[in-house]
Order: structure tokens, then sequence, then C-alpha cells
């Protein structure tokens, strides 16, 4: 659920390992609280976020992390979950190093893991590190200031330890990272707000004219956006971002399951000629995507069925066009 400050708000969103990731946290957590009416808590929250990405990037080992928001009317929440291996434990004695510069060690491991916690540690009211089965949760709390016994959380630079927290299911295994390099970002965002053009219009049609088919098709695509949503909002904020900055060009990196990707882009794909069919039959309001767009819709499908089925290298959209000449 995604609402205004003073309920429950929650988004989460799963980003590549990689150091280009780490400014899409940053515009991910400001979108979110700017959202939520959250914004003064913009900076603590989205510097503390950095310094948490950005040592999941570099230490934790793993191929994806990912980053939890949430706000309630006494705090917000943000966490990073990895798949490394490293214990909370560890990490906290990292962190520790922080509040004690005369500590010899790697100045290197130490300054983003030391001291990028002890940055956290400043700003949160109060912050925690989860032994997960599959991984590692750190977050870290900001009081809003909403409690109506005017407590506002005493700030403290000791880490909350728990170990060995339920499994997360979203935490898969099995996950690799597919990569849809000089991507134009215009074009994907114009096949984000097509998909949710035309899953609106399934479901209106479906029910003013008792039309079963149209219906399932409508639900087909909502499944399959919201079981992609995790990784596939990833590519959304890189795509805004550069869109933003004017870039007509943006690498994006997702991590996916192999083994229901090509499922999910089978049934997506079904739902889509579908659905175009019956706009071009003006059954539907909403107009078939452009040519471009679904010239950019049929490129992304293959490069991330054979990326993910094969493994083979990307190849860029530029490098797709110049091969139909």
């Amino acid at each position: 659920m995604q609402s205004g400050r003073g309920q429950v708000a929650e988004s989460r969103v799963r980003m590549v390992a990689q150091p280009q990731s780490v400014p899409a946290v940053r515009r991910f957590v400001d979108d979110a609280l700017t959202t939520w009416g959250c914004l003064d808590l913009i900076d603590d929250v989205s510097l503390s976020v950095t310094e948490l990405a950005t040592n999941a990037t570099l230490h934790s080992r793993s191929n994806f992390f990912d980053v939890e928001l949430r706000s309630d009317p006494y705090a917000v929440r943000v966490a990073v979950v990895d798949t490394g291996d490293m214990s909370a434990e560890s990490i906290a004695l990292r962190a520790d190093v922080g509040h004690h510069p005369d500590v010899t060690g790697d100045l290197d491991l130490e300054s983003m893991t030391g001291r990028g916690l002890f940055i956290v540690s400043s700003l949160a009211s109060s912050w925690g590190i989860d032994d997960l089965p599959g991984g590692t949760r750190v977050w870290a709390d900001f009081a809003t200031g909403g409690r109506p016994d005017g407590d506002q959380g005493a700030v403290s630079s000791q880490p909350l330890l728990s170990g060995w927290g339920r499994p997360d299911p979203r935490l898969e295994v099995d996950t690799v990272v597919i990569r849809l390099d000089g991507c134009p970002p215009g074009l994907l965002l114009a096949h984000d707000d097509n998909l949710a053009d035309i899953a609106r219009e399934l479901r209106l049609y479906g029910a003013s004219h008792a039309d079963p088919e149209a219906s399932r098709s409508a639900e087909e695509v909502v499944e399959i956006v919201l079981l992609s949503a995790l990784s596939w909002d990833a590519a959304r904020v890189l795509a805004k971002q550069a869109a933003r900055d004017g870039r007509p060009l943006v690498d994006v990196a997702i991590a996916s399951n192999p083994v229901e990707l090509p499922r999910r882009v089978a049934v997506l794909r079904r739902a889509l000629l579908r659905a175009e069919a019956m706009a071009e039959q003006g059954l539907l309001m909403t107009m078939p995507a452009p040519a471009a767009v679904q010239e950019w819709r049929d490129w992304a499908e293959v490069e991330m069925v054979e990326q993910a089925c094969t493994g083979r290298a990307p190849r860029s959209f530029a490098g797709h066009r110049e091969g139909l000449v």
C-alpha cells in the first residue's frame, strides 16, 4: 500500500549490485518519501540508504539487493536486504570501527562498511541488523514526530541484532542479471504506460460486455506486472532518472528468476496481442502501442528470454536495429 503521511505506506524495489544502482536507489527513496509527504526526512533517509546500498554493492558478494521502505504515523524505516553471507555480528563489528577511527585495518573496506554504517547510526533514531536464512537485512528507523506521547525516540549508535528470522520468499536464490543496454528511456516508460492503459481498458470491457476472455487477459497483464514489479520497478527508476537528466540512452540491469521469466514473457505477449487486436477493431479506447514502442518491446522480450535461458551477452537496442538493416 502506498498512501500519504499518517497512514501505513510500503514500497520495495530490487536492484542489481552495481555502482550505477546507488543513485537510482536514492531516487527511489526520494520519490517515495515525496509522494508520502515525508519531505523533512528525505535528506537523512536518502543519505543513509546511499550508504547501505553502497555497502551491499561492494561487500555483500550478492548479485542483487532489495530496498524496503515503510512509513507509518511514527517513523520511516528503510532497509537493504542482500543475499550475502556476512553475519549480523560481523557487520556490527565493522560498524564499530567507524566509531573508533584510530583502529587500524583495511581502510578501503572499513571506510564503506564501517564509516558508512557510522553515518547511518548517527542519523537514525534506531537501527539494526537481521540475520536471515538467505542473507542479511540492515535497517534504520527515522522518527517522524508523530507519537502521541511526544517521544521522538533516542538515537542509538549501537545496532539491534537479531538472528534467523522467517525466510523471505522474495529472496530468490536462482536469480540472473538481465541487461538492456542502450535503452531509450522514453520507450521503456511508454511501454509501461501502455501496459497500464491496456489492463484498465480490458477490465472495463470485460465487465461491461461480460467478456470472460477480455477479463482473463486483463488479469494476466496485472498478474505479470505485479509478479515482476520487484525487479522491473528498478528499470523504471533508472529510465525516469535518465529522462530527467536528458540522457537519450540508459543501460538497465534487472535481477530476475530465469525459470519464471520466459513463462511470464509468453503470457504477457499473448495478452498484449489480444488487446492490440481488439484495439484495431475499435473495441478498446486505448490505441495499439506506437511502432517504436512495439519494436522496443520485441527487442526487450528477446533480450530477457535469451539472456536468461542461454546466458548470451546482451545486444544493445542500437545493435538490434542495425541487424535489421
